[in-house]
């Protein structure tokens, strides 16, 4: 289980609401990349190589949700829509994993899209940078991450530090990338991390081995990311297998800019495309650990992006 979202499973059992946390590939709980896996994540490979890794991603997901329904008997969607059904979120980075799961979708079985596309009523994607969509990096873009001033063995931990924060921005009605505050967050509210206890945060933070390929399979895997948010805001085949699928983009109006940058890089894609059914949602006073901080209210938001 994704042990940052532990406080979602009991707001939702109080909703009368399953939340299901799964961690990605290579994280605790998970299965660990072979190491042919990780030299692709790690080193990037063919673009062949590349789309099947990616795909094979959204594929164990997509098959683990056909799994998952047939074991609990999940109710489909009804012809309302407003009970049944599965809302299939990711968080930041995980966003791209959520949305290979639909997009990757035709490769299974008649049964298997069948059953999804009688459960799956909506994908969130939540807080994603640009690059998690494959779209460009603004040239303001800061994280510690990639700062060389910072020393290479704590960058990791800086960057678990200050993407917790609540960050004060400029208008964001004037879409003015340089208004957004890339670097520093605010002092208040204070960020998530110091309200995390410090024995809970080092169980589910990673320094080691299991975060590192995370920002090289960024770098690498943008054309298929990219290919995937295509997909499934506006390709007629993803359409036909969930019909009622709703595309939602959420994101937190006091997160990191990054995320800020995605909803309007978000915004300008879909001027080039054309035809998306991708609805954006900007929830006010929020940032990136919405879901520990205010579980309830998460909770509330998830649910309403599928209604």
């Amino acid at each position: 289980m994704e042990l940052i979202f532990e406080k979602m499973l009991p707001a939702a059992s109080r909703k009368g609401t399953r939340f299901v946390a799964l961690n990605r590939r290579h994280y605790p709980g998970s299965t660990a990349y072979s190491s042919h896996e990780l030299g692709i994540a790690v080193s990037g490979g063919t673009d062949e190589q590349k789309d099947s890794e990616f795909k094979a991603r959204g594929i164990e997901v997509a098959t683990f949700i056909d799994h998952f329904i047939q074991q609990n008997n999940l109710p489909s969607i009804p012809e309302d829509g407003k009970a049944g059904g599965i809302i299939l979120l990711g968080w930041s980075l995980g966003s791209a994993i959520a949305l290979a799961a639909i997009a990757n979708a035709y490769a299974l079985s008649s049964d298997t899209r069948a059953r999804l596309g009688a459960h799956i009523k909506s994908v969130i994607v939540y807080d994603p940078a640009p690059i998690v969509l494959g779209l460009p990096t603004p040239e303001q873009n800061w994280t510690p991450l990639l700062d060389t001033y910072v020393p290479e063995g704590l960058r990791l931990g800086a960057f678990g530090q200050w993407v917790t924060g609540y960050f004060d921005h400029g208008d964001l009605a004037k879409r003015d990338l340089s208004s957004l505050s890339w670097v520093l967050p605010s002092s208040s509210p204070i960020p998530t991390f110091f309200q995390i206890p410090a024995e809970k945060f080092a169980e589910a933070a990673r320094y080691g081995s299991d975060g590192f390929s995370d920002l090289p399979y960024m770098v690498h895997f943008m054309a298929q990311f990219k290919a995937a948010y295509r997909k499934v805001i506006n390709d007629p085949e993803t359409l036909n297998i969930f019909p009622s699928l709703k595309p939602v983009l959420l994101v937190g109006e006091k997160s990191g800019a990054f995320a800020i940058a995605g909803m309007w890089a978000a915004e300008d894609d879909q001027k080039v495309v054309g035809g998306s059914q991708l609805k954006i949602n900007l929830v006010t006073n929020i940032n990136h650990f919405w879901h520990w901080d205010d579980p309830e209210a998460a909770l509330e938001g998830f649910l309403s992006c599928a209604a």
